[in-house]
């Protein structure tokens, strides 16, 4: 009898201890979740960068497209670089690519470009996505994020302005910048 008795204690203390480890294991799910991605959405972030020398010989609009593989970030801005790269190239503009290395896991629009590596002037970039671009004349006119969000379009775009102003001939010059975007820190 006394066995059936204890039974039901046993049963409730073991449900307790399964209970306490199920919920201390999704404690630390989130504790390391945050800890490796959920940081890196929408940081202040300021963008200062030397104006060196563009990818390529000055004579067209230069983007150079900073990407840090495996960044949750990277996902609103995937579409929008493929959409842009394509309508700005047929209009003469120059793309390459830095960051990441290797093409494997780049979105197709960014695995078709030259790798530029990142000046050591530029040592204390702050994040990816982002982006450089110079004038036709290679002049630096902007370093920043693609917008100001995890998601980018043509509305939201910070750099589709400056390409368009460019491309008409005006002068740009945003190379010092305080700003609030999602990023992920560079490998």
């Amino acid at each position: 009898m006394e066995n059936k008795q204890h039974h039901p204690v046993v049963r409730k203390l073991l449900v307790g201890l399964l209970l306490t480890g199920w919920l201390a294991g999704l404690a630390w799910a989130f504790w390391w979740f945050e800890g490796q991605y959920v940081k890196e959405f929408e940081r202040p972030a300021f963008f200062s960068a030397e104006n060196v020398a563009p990818p390529f010989a000055p004579g067209q609009v230069q983007v150079l497209h900073v990407w840090q593989a495996g960044c949750p970030c990277n996902g609103g801005h995937e579409t929008y670089l493929q959409d842009m790269t394509e309508r700005f190239a047929a209009r003469g503009v120059a793309f390459a690519r830095a960051g990441v290395v290797s093409e494997a896991g780049l979105p197709p629009a960014l695995q078709k470009m030259p790798y530029w590596p990142i000046p050591e002037q530029w040592d204390n970039w702050p994040g990816a996505p982002a982006v450089a671009i110079w004038d036709a004349t290679g002049n630096l006119a902007y370093v920043g994020p693609y917008s100001d969000g995890a998601h980018c379009s043509r509305d939201s775009s910070f750099i589709e302005p400056v390409i368009e102003t460019l491309l008409a001939g005006r002068p740009v010059s945003i190379v010092t910048q305080d700003t609030v975007a999602c990023l992920c820190d560079l490998n």
